[in-house]
């Protein structure tokens, strides 16, 4: 009799093993599609996630709701996050701390030293950082740091590539193709394109550059891209805004920057932006997706975050969240009102 107690709850030990073997047998994995970005040296082909979100978000166990009145009574200055990212989002950087603790400005501002795009990503493999407000990185940073399998990429915002002429420049509007032409240095004068008789003189960024990133990855794709000469070669944003403005004061130049850099941060009088495929670039326009050029900015925290860093990011994505970014001249990733 024993013996037949121990058969039936062996038996019976199986079946259960068998049944929670089958409910795990099935496993959600995140789709992948390929980019391939290209430059005056053929890159890698990288493989990023489908979702723009970030291959790991649906993977991450999800966390409580986050209010303004939860991170209002967890932060200070003193425990703030370390905080990295891109240039054009300083300003919210700097929002945010003064939202969250109730600091001023000032005292906001010295809680800032951002390192640019790609370099925030490498501080933050580094373990320099807690959290990044940033536009995407670079072919080569992907591939070198694998970022969107090792950190947890959140899209809380868009923006936009967007072109720059000076507002003597007869031309309002480019196809995609003629952008890619003048970068390929296929065209090379403006009678090209239905402007003046006069040559083109295409700026440039930097390589591991955020808009050179999205210049590569958005306009310039399989196409590439003619290598600069030293003097058309831009250091910063704010280089490649002045040197269209300055150039000969004439309307040869174009050049290349992020949207909210260009309207909210450095504009120059003197200057307009260019309609691309016959849509100008705005806040209404981007947010509808309308101009095909627009950009997630991501907030990123590593795979084992800090808890308060990882609360920003919740809060970021409320509705309050995106009602700050709005607020500071962004574009929300989801409408508010």
């Amino acid at each position: 009799m024993k013996r037949k107690v121990q058969y039936l709850a062996l038996v019976l030990m199986s079946t259960v093993l068998m049944m929670n073997l089958a409910s795990c047998s099935q496993v959600s994995l995140p789709m992948y599609t390929t980019v391939a970005a290209s430059s005056a040296e053929t890159e890698p082909v990288v493989t990023v996630p489908q979702e723009t979100t970030g291959a790991l978000q649906d993977t991450l166990p999800e966390v409580k709701s986050v209010t303004l009145q939860d991170l209002q009574k967890e932060l200070t200055l003193a425990n703030y996050p370390i905080v990295d990212g891109s240039t054009a989002t300083i300003p919210l950087a700097i929002g945010l701390v003064q939202k969250i603790t109730g600091c001023t400005e000032a005292e906001a501002e010295e809680t800032i030293a951002f390192n640019t795009t790609d370099n925030s990503y490498y501080a933050m493999d580094e373990g320099v950082s807690d959290l990044l407000l940033v536009y995407p990185p670079a072919a080569p940073t992907i591939a070198e740091l694998d970022v969107f399998n090792r950190m947890d990429m959140r899209e809380i915002g868009l923006d936009a590539l967007v072109f720059i002429v000076n507002e003597d420049n007869p031309i309002d509007s480019l196809t995609s193709e003629q952008i890619r032409d003048i970068y390929s240095g296929r065209i090379t004068n403006w009678s090209e394109v239905g402007g003046a008789d006069s040559e083109i003189v295409p700026f440039q960024r930097p390589e591991l550059s955020g808009s050179q990133t999205l210049m590569l990855t958005l306009m310039m794709k399989d196409t590439v891209m003619m290598a600069p000469s030293t003097e058309t070669v831009a250091a910063s944003m704010a280089d490649v805004i002045d040197d269209i403005a300055a150039y000969n004061n004439s309307a040869n130049a174009i050049g290349y920057s992020v949207y909210y850099y260009a309207k909210n941060m450095y504009e120059q009088p003197g200057l307009k932006f260019i309609a691309v495929d016959g849509v100008l670039p705005s806040s209404e326009t981007i947010g509808s997706r309308e101009y095909g050029y627009g950009s997630p900015f991501y907030a990123v925290i590593p795979l084992d975050p800090d808890p308060l860093a990882r609360d920003i990011i919740e809060w970021l994505l409320t509705d309050d969240g995106q009602q700050l970014i709005k607020d500071m001249g962004y574009v929300p990733i989801k409408s508010v009102a």
